[in-house]
């Protein structure tokens, strides 16, 4: 049954982003699923504004399961970057374009429009968005029209700080795990940034997959001293390591210069007439 659930939704997604984006929305789909329902009076407001983007790197794709690696896991790898644009603004929908470059230089791109209050249904796309200024408990969206009557709604876990693109920012986090009726554990975290509601990192964990990504870049916050610090701490310490080296090397060198230096010469002697 659960097979069939999930032949279904792939049916429905006519193009994400690529192949690996398919599975892992699926992996979030399922969890959503299982999940207790636990909706509260909670305002869910659009954070974003036309213009604004976020753009994600560093991403880890790692297969451990036996045989030929899949398709999506392959071109996964493949990926440099991906960045995220708001296109338009209505209500409590936002139309969003996902656009993925790969390290051949090539991209593809993909709109989707993600509703943040989820009346009807939670779409594929809706962790890349959600509501602004969500705490913990909160449910991610407010699951109250013919949604409601086929997912269940899941809830912030924590409030934390994070460093995320150049800024130390307020974080909400989602983290679950479940079991499939395989007797098979899926992990997932999700992290958004909590004034804007966009997706800052998301970590995956499935059976012989895990796959990661975080952001990098935005133009909605600026860069402050704790994260330019934190995200140039190596390039920190090597430069402070390397001063300390050439600031000893000019004291050995300026001490052996001094040790090697002949001694001054003694004044002449003088003689005094006694009168």
């Amino acid at each position: 049954m659960l097979k069939a659930a999930f032949m279904l939704s792939v049916l429905t997604v006519k193009r994400v982003v690529e192949a690996c984006f398919v599975a892992v929305s699926l992996m979030i789909l399922f969890v959503f699923m299982v999940l207790p329902v636990l909706v509260r009076a909670v305002d869910y407001n659009v954070g974003v504004k036309v213009g604004d983007w976020i753009k994600y790197g560093q991403f880890t794709v790692t297969w451990s399961g036996n045989g030929t690696e899949p398709s999506y896991i392959t071109d996964a790898k493949k990926e440099d970057w991906m960045r995220l644009d708001v296109e338009n603004v209505s209500g409590t929908t936002v139309a969003l374009n996902e656009t993925v470059h790969y390290n051949n230089g090539t991209q593809t791109s993909v709109s989707s429009s993600v509703d943040v209050k989820g009346t009807e249904a939670l779409p594929f796309f809706s962790f890349f968005l959600i509501a602004s200024n969500l705490s913990k408990g909160d449910p991610v969206t407010n699951q109250t029209g013919l949604g409601a009557t086929r997912y269940t709604v899941p809830t912030i876990n924590q409030t934390t700080t994070g460093i995320y693109a150049g800024a130390s920012r307020n974080i909400n986090l989602l983290e679950t795990t479940s079991v499939t009726i395989n007797n098979q554990t899926v992990t997932l975290k999700i992290y958004w940034d909590q004034s804007t509601g966009v997706m800052v990192e998301l970590h995956e964990n499935v059976p012989y997959f895990e796959f990661s990504f975080k952001a990098t870049e935005t133009n909605m916050w600026n860069a402050d001293f704790v994260g330019t610090l934190n995200g140039n701490l190596i390039y920190i310490i090597t430069g402070i390591v390397i001063l300390i080296i050439v600031i000893a090397a000019a004291l050995v060198l300026r001490r052996k210069k001094t040790s090697t230096l002949p001694p001054p010469p003694e004044p002449a002697a003088t003689d005094t007439k006694q009168e």
